[in-house]
């Protein structure tokens, strides 16, 4: 279960039904694209930066502006 601090960023989804292994990148690339400060650890703290690195060169979902962003932060780490 997805800790409550993230439920505005599914306002379109069931949030209650959303698995963290199932859904996994749907939900990273969600708060990807709504980066704030919260959402920014939260994602540091449950995904490995292969796993953004994945995510930001496949992704669909994702702006130009966020995967800049995305791209330039975790080739920094």
């Amino acid at each position: 279960m997805l800790p409550e601090m993230l439920r505005p960023y599914f306002w379109d989804t069931d949030f209650a039904r959303l698995d963290y292994v199932e859904h996994r990148r749907f939900i990273a690339e969600r708060l990807m694209d709504k980066t704030t400060p919260e959402t920014f650890h939260w994602l540091l703290e449950h995904f490995d930066p292969q796993e953004l690195e994945e995510i930001v060169c496949n992704s669909r979902q994702l702006s130009r502006r966020d995967r800049a962003f995305w791209t330039l932060y975790l080739a920094s780490r």
